[in-house]
């Protein structure tokens, strides 16, 4: 009995949406929902940016860490330096990425190494990694910033000169742009509104961001204020400074391109070295994790490679 009424149901629901398509197109809509149908084409659609997969699992995975107190207070250690990436990632969100990068840095090299060495030598390595990486941004951020700014500086001395404020000048620069610049004066600009000094604020972005020309425009807006004269002279001399100074710092860096690449090579030869011979011959690294003049061998070699890597480092580090 009550196969039968299950199968009256879906006779009765089919024959109605077959009767509705044919009857639709046959007759149409009506004109009223023909002339919405054609107001919608003109809408202004909102476009909502779809998260990443990787991005959301990362975000999950802090707000579970920010529910563990020694946690939150081992990730608020690394607060000041991912407040230079420009509130890009949380600390617990980071810390969450720092233990997944070490969890499978261990596990890796499970396959390459004895279980006790491979998960020390995997949480070592997972660590500096991540560490190696987090100052990898931030130096290509503040470089970034740092090639960004005369441009930046250009656009608010054109707004000076048409009449703007200096207040209204920086806003009409940083508007529409996503780059580093734009972010930390739209920070500046946040910390004026509640109440601070715009020099005070561009200070701190100096500082936040290791950039002298961001100091020595405070300077000037400071002698400005003090002194008197046309800000507008005052802006246009610091960007020509500003360009003049990045266009050294591009044509050094372009020098030394050779021996900073030269420094990558011979920093990583001897790991993949070490780890083609452990794919080859997986038995003949063994010793220098098993017997005691082994491990001595590989931590005079760890050792050297360290000292070796700062001084190609501080080598190929031009100060201009």
């Amino acid at each position: 009995m009550v196969t039968l009424v299950l199968a009256v149901f879906l006779i009765v629901g089919a024959t109605f949406l077959a009767g509705y398509a044919v009857l639709d197109a046959i007759f149409g809509k009506t004109p009223i929902q023909r002339r919405l149908t054609v107001l919608r084409r003109f809408r202004v659609r909102t476009v909502t940016e779809e998260v990443p997969l990787l991005r959301r699992l990362v975000v999950s995975a802090g707000q579970q860490l920010e529910a563990v107190p020694l946690l939150v207070r081992l990730a608020a250690r690394d607060e000041d330096v991912l407040d230079r990436l420009g509130g890009q990632i949380k600390p617990t969100e980071w810390l969450a990425i720092r233990f997944a990068t070490m969890i499978g840095t261990s596990v890796l090299l499970l396959f390459l190494l004895p279980w006790a060495v491979a998960i020390l030598i995997g949480l070592i390595l997972g660590y500096l990694i991540t560490g190696f990486y987090l100052s990898f941004r931030i130096s290509r951020r503040e470089r970034q910033f740092g090639d960004e700014l005369p441009g930046a500086l250009n656009l608010m001395t054109s707004s000076l000169r048409a009449g703007f404020t200096l207040h209204q000048a920086v806003e009409a620069a940083v508007r529409d742009d996503g780059g580093p610049v734009a972010v930390e004066l739209r920070r500046a600009l946040a910390e004026t509104r509640i109440g601070g000094s715009f020099e005070d604020a561009i200070e701190r972005v100096g500082e936040r961001m290791h950039s002298t020309e961001v100091v020595w425009l405070v300077m000037a807006l400071r002698l400005q204020r003090e002194v008197g004269g046309s800000l507008v002279d005052v802006m246009q001399t610091t960007s020509d400074t500003m360009r003049e100074r990045a266009y050294i710092k591009r044509h050094v860096r372009s020098l030394s391109g050779e021996g900073r690449i030269s420094a990558w090579v011979l920093t990583c030869m001897p790991p993949l070295t070490a780890l083609a011979i452990q794919l080859t011959q997986p038995g003949y690294l063994r010793p220098l994790f098993t017997e005691p003049f082994g491990l001595l061998l590989l931590a005079v070699a760890l050792i050297g490679m360290g000292l070796g890597g700062l001084w190609l480092r501080q080598v190929v580090k031009v100060e201009v």
